[in-house]
């Protein structure tokens, strides 16, 4: 195994204390989670269809009309309601879910339900306002005018609907190209509004909600359980972990054109369980702009040494922190992915990245130095860069070179306009798949993390698995918000 002193970046600049060199502790990973959590999900659809069976859901469908109307109507709000749960849910970043699936798998999933959840509840007022105008023998937009104003809890209801609505049109990715990662993650939070306002017309008017004790039960307990697990991961233990941990900027240094390295250190940092590849949403307290939060990967193996990221200083919030100075406090949440080790199943390691999305990857073979687990020969890493100078980290992939540790294939200039994507143009007439056979020619032995830019990750991961690679081997990220 190479000398680990010589692999890991020299930090003796960075002003931490002087302690040996221990690695943190990696968070807990059990195989079963993935199937627990999709049945979970699977098992709350197939209650909510049964509540509505038991209500008499199916005997009014077959007998046509208002009745069949209405039917449809309830149905469709009940599934939006369950898949609107399941959203915030899936933004509560527990544990369970989030070490089960990834941050990755958990984003489409969300965008997923996010938009399922919202037709559903166009198709639920749609079909109750024409059943009740049926029923009522009134003009339609009539009827909607006096549900919306006379019903209980409706306005609160419409109200919810529109924040609902306003976070569904912002997510689309040609409107969250034109917004600040800070700005949208702002209106992102309107979701948790939108739930909130739509709860007291479900309630108060949902005959659905109200038509048994099991299914009133039911619903109370899914949205109580949600609730407490929102306020519970996403206010209170990042609290903690925060107070406890007490982190601090021990330095921020250039690392390349438009690129920062930012250190931080803290009295507790071997209570930390992470692991290489997570990342941490971090909020850096300078003042005005202190509530950013910026979701970062480590830049190199977390130890006691202290924790690394790496990132743009270019846009967004990124000048504001590049000035920092040492000592600046630092509020912290996480550790998120499941870009770690603990996915490993295979011998040798192979890392593919684009941009930015090489600092988790670095970390990785970094970490697999530490744990010995490169006893099958050096990890390969695939760079893919715009220009061959100031590639990010090139100080720590050189020290991982020399100790034998990593060999390094960059794939340089501008990004093909014609063919494969993914590749440079010089190389951009060759198909993905054989693309990747000769960049990996051991997909069968491989575990292959690759993160970068969203189309990237998943153009570069198609040609993966279209070439061969077991979906089990692939390990793909991207920070693509």
């Amino acid at each position: 195994m190479p000398d680990a002193g010589r692999v890991l970046p020299d930090r003796s600049r960075a002003g931490n204390p002087a302690s040996p060199l221990l690695r943190l502790r990696p968070p807990v990973l059990r195989r079963w989670w993935t199937d627990a959590t999709g049945l979970v999900v699977w098992a709350t659809m197939l209650i909510v269809v049964a509540l509505w069976v038991n209500h008499g859901g199916i005997q009014d469908l077959t007998s046509g009309g208002a009745s069949a109307l209405n039917s449809i109507g309830r149905l469709s709000g009940l599934l939006s309601a369950d898949l609107l749960l399941l959203q915030v849910l899936s933004m509560a970043r527990v544990p369970f879910i989030e070490r089960s699936l990834g941050q990755d798998r958990i984003s489409r999933w969300h965008r997923w339900v996010g938009f399922t959840s919202i037709w559903l509840m166009v198709v639920h007022i749609v079909f109750i306002t024409i059943g009740y105008a049926a029923l009522d023998r009134w003009n339609a937009l009539y009827e909607f005018w006096s549900l919306v104003t006379t019903a209980p809890g409706m306005l609160l209801a419409t109200a919810g609907t529109a924040a609902l609505v306003m976070v569904t049109v912002t997510s689309i990715r040609i409107a969250r190209r034109k917004l600040r990662y800070e700005s949208w993650h702002l209106l992102h939070l309107y979701a948790y509004l939108g739930a909130g306002l739509a709860l007291p017309h479900q309630l108060w008017t949902g005959t659905d909600f109200l038509a048994s004790t099991w299914a009133t039960v039911y619903w109370w307990s899914a949205y109580g359980l949600v609730m407490v697990l929102v306020l519970w991961y996403r206010l209170i233990v990042p609290w903690r972990l925060s107070a406890r941990q007490q982190l601090r900027v021990t330095d921020v240094r250039p690392d390349g054109r438009g690129v920062a390295t930012v250190t931080m250190h803290g009295p507790r940092l071997h209570e930390l369980q992470v692991a290489a590849g997570q990342f941490f949403v971090f909020r850096f307290l300078t003042g005005p702009g202190w509530t950013r939060a910026h979701p970062l990967s480590l830049s190199a193996a977390p130890t006691t040494h202290g924790l690394r990221v790496t990132m743009g200083v270019t846009g967004d919030d990124g000048e504001r922190i590049a000035r920092m100075r040492a000592g600046t406090r630092v509020l912290v949440e996480g550790p998120y992915g499941r870009l770690h080790p603990l996915v490993r199943s295979r011998p040798q390691l192979v890392l593919l990245g684009s941009g930015l999305g090489l600092a988790p990857l670095v970390a990785l073979a970094q970490e697999a130095v530490l744990a010995g687990r490169l006893t099958d020969g050096p990890a390969l890493m695939v760079r893919r860069l715009r220009s061959g100078q100031n590639a990010p980290m090139q100080d720590d992939v050189d020290r991982l070179v020399a100790a034998g540790a990593l060999q390094v294939v960059d794939l340089v200039g501008p990004r093909s306009r014609t063919g494969t994507a993914w590749l440079p143009q010089k190389h951009g007439h060759l198909p993905g798949t054989e693309a990747v056979r000769r960049l990996v020619p051991n997909l069968d032995e491989a575990d292959i993390y690759v993160c970068g830019t969203g189309p990237w990750v998943e153009a570069v991961a198609a040609d993966l698995r279209s070439a061969g690679a077991a979906r089990s081997a692939v390990h793909a990220e991207n920070f693509t918000w």
